[in-house]
Parts: structure tokens; sequence; C-alpha cells
């Protein structure tokens, strides 16, 4: 039977015999200030008669302490500095950082274990320790308050200074928010259906045993670690702008499903539908699923998906924060040292010390866009969409070599092939002249971890930028040209990674110009500086991770045009775009031709024009035509999208000795391998450029030759079809399709031609076609 005694204070003494406590006061009696005379009567009444939690039978003497629950609702920061404030004098700092726990309970024989847990914690050597207790079946939450052995005076002023310190609690920690995460907040704060908006996903394999105790100790420590994992927004509904609100502690959310409990596509859209309370802390959670028999042939697999919020991270930040959990969870759960600094706190100093003058005058410098991709709005179609295309390994070498060769990364020539897609999409929207110039402007991510803040680089918060950018386009304009041309613009952001895009479109010296509807994103991630090791150690644990994979993010843009290395070092392009704003079928089209515009540019002539690139390597794909048929949804019984590329492309081995020299182009047989003609090309006399038609997948039809050759045949310059055996009637179908008056050459090899034979035609085929 439960023995308790009452104090006429909002507190409740609860001693010996089983837990099922309920509230000692009515619901509607007003708190008043705590008695100690009562409190002291009723510990000196009970003081042989404490609390032992339930044991199993057999076991030793069970712990004796003292329970009090307090009848009013905190908020757990507030308790918790509370409790630190009381327990001053407690051993460690570190032992008080989890002087409060919270925890969900079924009924009264969960609410039995817990504060059995309690009892065993101030066994063990706590003098107070607190837990919050939340039922599910009613959504109450009440608070108990465990005091180690000690006599009733001391116990009594412990509940007294308990008291004092709730009923004047702290004031907050509170951090003003950037400009770029005042933009962000604006989109989404007071929307009941934000779509997902600026919720972004990495998921990997766990290939082993993962402990899901442990996973959780590991992030609880890397959350007392990290002050951005403990930080929420905060805001005035009537005025004013949100703030970041730093909290004592925050509990990591992780959720483990067994296999076949929910899809995984099913899980990566309700989870970013299900989006984040913006007003408390922990805008990071993760998922685990299970994966199924079949595929545990080399032992169990767990599929890990982080989610988090672009206005307290960005990617770079999420994969710092991944580093230190694997050294918390190779330690059992703990992560040495204190909290990371600098922080959120010294980066809004930062922001808050600078002068935006100088950035006010760049800005006013530069020259918006005239031109931006064209959208057709359309409040039938709701929700986003996502597409995928991926560069082999062996195709993103070559495009990582290219851009090497003219000064510039990937990252240029993935700006270079969208502006020229934004080019081509405004004239053919525009019906523009084909010979007018174009500014076409567009998005693009700046690290923000630029500025000269020591130990930026390993700062994990929202730093990463999207900033305007513009180029002018013209018909005569190079690739490489267009090449420098970013990479310059780029460049010269990188003294204002701080500003918002917002602040810079007001500071623009022409604010009528149009904002950028699309944003192009190259992911980077940051290198660990002890990574073999960490890899090693989990391999000790039988324990492999693969490389967490980005899912895209729907973002304020229309469109986003994101990349990223996959573990194979294959780039692989993803689009989100808001179906409401941009068709899919236009989005997956524009996707398409960023990939095959990348394939294409190492074998590029380095003197093609914008206009002649575009027609040699888009001749017969589709431009976007926003609000024509194509933004209506296609029917259940319509084609998948577009393949990825063409089905035949031109692989350009040598480039012309000189303008109007003519294509040497070769026609591989059947399966051939690729590494079959590449040599030949450095033993080449002629002055031609040479090059290998390649076919995609299978024998494609001669009418599959037509976008590559059309741009070839009709210009001047002689082309000649040198064929293989094998593909000798391909050669001639294909010839067909050049002008009657002036057919390209074809030349048919034997069986054993060997490269010597073909450059004993080099002086043939530099002379005009026979009649």
């Amino acid at each position: 039977m439960t023995n308790r005694h009452f104090s006429s204070a909002p507190v409740t003494l609860l001693v010996a015999g089983a837990p099922s406590p309920e509230p000692c006061l009515p619901a509607a009696r007003p708190p008043r200030r705590l008695d100690t005379g009562a409190v002291n009567a009723a510990l000196a009444r009970t003081a042989t008669r404490r609390w032992r939690p339930p044991q199993p039978r057999g076991a030793g003497r069970p712990p004796e302490f003292l329970l009090v629950e307090l009848q009013q609702t905190y908020e757990a920061d507030v308790l918790r500095a509370a409790l630190r404030a009381v327990d001053a004098a407690g051993p460690a700092p570190q032992d008080r950082a989890d002087a409060l726990w919270e925890r969900t309970v079924d009924g009264p024989d969960g609410l039995d274990r817990v504060l059995a847990d309690l009892g065993r914690a101030l066994a063990a050597g706590a003098r107070l320790r607190a837990v919050l207790v939340e039922d599910r079946r009613d959504g109450l939450r009440r608070l108990f308050v465990g005091i180690a052995a000690a006599p009733s005076a001391r116990a009594a002023e412990l509940v007294e200074r308990l008291r004092e310190a709730l009923a004047h609690p702290p004031e907050p920690v509170t951090v003003p928010t950037s400009a770029l995460q005042r933009e962000m907040l604006r989109q989404v704060i007071g929307r009941a259906d934000h779509g997902g908006r600026h919720v972004e996903q990495l998921s990997w394999n766990w290939h082993g045993p993962l402990d899901t105790d442990r996973f959780t100790a590991a992030w609880q420590s890397v959350f007392d670690h990290e002050t951005v994992l403990r930080a929420a927004f905060d805001w005035d509904d009537t005025a004013g702008d949100p703030w970041m609100v730093l909290h004592e502690r925050a509990v990591p959310d992780v959720t483990r499903h067994p296999h076949g409990a929910i899809g995984w596509d099913d899980l990566l859209e309700a989870d970013r539908h299900r989006g984040f309370d913006l007003r408390r802390p922990a805008l990071l959670r993760a998922t685990l699923l299970d994966s199924g028999p079949q595929d545990q042939d080399d032992g169990p697999v767990t599929r890990v998906l982080l989610t988090y919020h672009h206005a307290m991270l960005d990617g770079w930040s999420v994969r710092l924060l991944l580093q230190a959990f694997y050294r918390a969870y190779l330690t059992g759960g703990v992560l040495p040292g204190g909290e990371r600094r600098p922080d959120v706190r010294d980066h809004a100093h930062w922001l808050d010390a600078q002068e935006s003058d100088a950035a006010r005058q760049f800005w006013a410098t530069r020259t918006a866009a005239s031109a931006v991709l064209p959208l057709a709005p359309d409040p039938a179609r709701h929700g986003s969409g996502r597409a995928r295309r991926r560069l082999t390994p062996y195709e993103a070498v070559r495009l990582r070599g290219w851009a090497a060769t003219w000064g510039a990364g990937e990252s240029s020539a993935l700006q270079a092939a969208w502006a020229l897609l934004l080019y081509r999409a405004a004239q053919s929207h525009e019906q523009r002249p084909p010979a007018r110039a174009v500014r076409v402007g567009f998005a693009v991510t700046v690290s923000g971890r630029g500025i000269p803040l020591d130990g930026i680089d390993r700062l994990p918060g929202a730093l990463r930028n999207p900033l305007p950018i513009s180029v002018r386009v013209h018909p005569s304009t190079t690739v490489p040209q267009l090449l420098a041309a970013l990479r310059d613009d780029v460049l010269d952001l990188a003294a204002y990674e701080w500003i918002s895009p917002g602040q810079a479109h007001r500071w623009s010296a022409t604010p009528r110009g149009q904002r950028p509807h699309s944003l192009v994103v190259l992911e980077h991630q940051p290198t660990a500086p002890h990574h073999l090791r960490l890899e090693t150690d989990l391999a000790a644990h039988g324990i492999h991770v693969e490389n967490p994979v980005p899912t895209g993010t729907f973002t304020s843009y229309p469109i986003t045009l994101a990349a990223h290395y996959d573990a194979t070092g294959g780039l692989v392009l993803t689009t989100t775009h808001d179906r409401a704003l941009l068709a899919d079928r236009d989005a997956v089209e524009l996707l398409s031709q960023s990939a095959h515009l990348l394939r294409t540019f190492p074998d590029l002539p380095s003197g093609l024009s914008t206009s002649e690139v575009l027609r040699s390597t888009l001749a017969g794909h589709p431009a976007p035509r926003p609000g024509g048929p194509a933004d209506h949804p296609p029917g259940p019984d319509a084609p998948d999208a577009p393949p990825d590329g063409p089905a035949v492309r031109l692989e350009v081995l040598r480039r012309a000795a000189r303008p109007g020299a003519g294509w040497v182009l070769l026609l591989p047989p059947p399966d051939a391998p690729h590494t079959r003609y590449p040599g030949t090309a450095r033993g080449w006399p002629g002055p031609q450029a040479l090059g290998v038609l390649r076919p995609a997948a299978g024998p494609p039809s001669p009418a599959a030759y037509r976008p590559v050759l059309a741009p070839l045949l009709e210009s001047p310059a002689p082309v000649a079809l040198v064929a293989a055996h094998g593909s000798g009637v391909t050669a001639y179908e294909v010839a067909r399709l050049g002008p009657p008056a002036r057919p390209p050459l074809v030349v048919l090899l034997p069986d054993d031609a060997a490269p010597s034979d073909l450059f004993a035609l080099a002086p043939l085929l530099a002379g005009p076609p026979p009649p």
C-alpha cells in the first residue's frame, strides 16, 4: 500500500510502496508559496519510510530516495536551468548536464520503470534528478523530482531553492538571425502547407550491426556539443524579425522502422512533408529502415535517413556533424570535449559587425539579367517534382579535365550548360532574332565559409548562400569564353558571400531586373581529418557505411539543378521543381539536355560559337515550351520521360587544323569497344577534324544520326563517313541525310584495315568529293 504525505503547497511527497502517483491537489487549486514548515513536518514523519523503487525478487535492498511531484508545467529549459542552479555544488558539470530526463510512457507500468531508473541514478551518486513524463494516453505531462537520501532539513531546503529558481527563470539566450535565415523563414512561417520547402535529406546504407540505443546516445552526445542542434527559432506574430533561441538541451529524434513497415520512397516523401516545428530545437532527425532478408547476404543492412532544415543547417554542416557522430558511436555514444567554438553565436556576432557600404556599392555596379527561365504558372498543378540523371565516372573525369584546361572547374561547366539552356529557352519563348545577345540570369550557391572568421570551415550552420549572377550570351560567344565569364563572376562574389539574395536584389543598379527563376548547386563535402582511421575503426566493429547521398531540396526557386559525386565518382544531376510554375516535361527536358551538354563539352572544337554548339548538340531536342500542351500532365498511356541523351553522340578525337577543313567521321562496327579509335587521333595526318559517331545503345536507325549530323552536313565544309566492316549499309543510309547536290563521301574499310590504311586516305579526303 502506498503511503503519501502532502504539504499545503503544489508539491506531492511520495514515500514507500509501489508507485501509482496521482495529482494530490485539485486542478483548479492555485499554487501557493511553499510552506517549509509543513514540508519539514512531512519529511520528519516519513524520515524512515522513503521511496523504494520496485525490485525483482531476490534482489538486494533497493535504493531509497525522496520523490516530489510538482503540480505545475514548466518548459524543459527552465527546469534544466533551475536544477543546475539548485545543484550548483554538484561534483561535475558534465554530470549535471543530464539532470532532467524527458520520457514518454504508456501507463502506470511505464511510469514505474522510469521512476525506478530515477532511483538507480540517485543511488549511483547523483544528488538531484528530475524526469518530465508525458503519458501517451492523455497527453498530460508530469514532473517528478528525485532527491537522494539526506536529512529532512536538507531535502526541504532543496525543494525551497528549486521553487525559487522556477519562480524566477533566467532569460533565454537569443541570437539574431541572418538575413538569409529571415528570408527562408518568411517563406514557411504561417503556411500550413509548406510542401517540405527548405527541408533537405541525406541517406545512405549502413552495413553491419546497428545498436539503436548506442546510435541515439551518440547523436545525443553530438547535440550536447553542438549549439546549433539545440537552437530553434521564435518570432512575434504581429511584427519584428524572427530570432534564434539557444536551448540548454535538445533530445534527438531517432525512429527505427522494421522491414516492410513502410516503403523507402513513401518514407522519403512523408518525412519531408512532415517538416519541423521551428519553435522547438533539434531541427535534425534520423530515421532508420531495416532491410529485408534478401538484402542481407553479407550481414544486416540498415537504410539511414537524416532530415534537416536549411534555415538552421546546410549540407556541409550536416556532414561535419556526421563525422562527429561516427566518433561518438565508436566510443560507446560519448563524444569527448566541450562545446564547439566558434558556433552560431560567433557567426552572428561577426555578421553584426559588418558594414554594408562596400557590399551595396559592389551590387550597384552589377548588371541584372534581362532574361531568366520562362515560366508557365498553372494553379491546376500541385506539389513538387524530382528527376535525376548521371554522368559515368569516365564522363565526369573528362568533364573535369576539360574544364581545367580552360582554368575553370566542373561547377563553371555546369553553369555554362545551364546558361546555354536559358539562352535557348529565352529565344524560343520570346522569338528573338538569332543574332541578338541575351543576358541570362540564375542563382548559384556560395559556401558562405570564405569569411575571415577563425574555424569557419568547421562551423555548422546555415551558411551556404544562393546569390544571383548574370552572363551575356551572344551567338558568337564560344564555350571557353562563357566558362571564363562565369568563373570570374563567381569569384567576384567571394568577398560578399554573407549577403543574402534579397539584399543583392534590392541593392542592384537595375532593380527592375528579373529575379532568377533557377538555382544551380554543386555539392561539396568537407574532408575528414581522420577519414581512413574512422573507416578502419568502424570496420573493426563489422560496420561499413556508404557515402551519404542528397535527395534534393525543394527551395524557393521554381527549379533547382543540383550536382554531387557518388561513391564511384559519377556525377549525379538532380532537379527539383515547383509543378505550379514549371511543367514536369519541361523540367525533365532541361535536366536531360544539361547532362547531354556536359557529356559533349569535352568533344567540342574550342572555336565553335554558341549558335553552332546549340545546333550541333541539341538539334532535335525540344526547347521547353512554357504554356504549351506539355504543361498538362500525361495520361496513363503516355510514354516515359525522354531518354538521358540522344541515340547517337559525336565524340571528337581531334579538332580541325584550320577553319573549313571539314570532318572525317568514323562509324564503328556494332559492339566495338570505346578504345578502338582514340589512339588513331595521335597519328592522323590530315587537317580535318576526326570524330566517331557512337550509338548510345544498340544499332540506331539512320534517322537517329540526323540531330548530330544536320549542322555539319549543312555547312560548306566537306564531310566524309568512314565505315568499318559491318557498318557499310548504315553509312550509305546516313549519307542520304545530306543535301542531294552535295552528299558526304562514304569510304568503306576492309575487315583487316589497319590505322595506316585510314592515314593513306587523308590526301583523298582533303580534296572535294568525287562527282
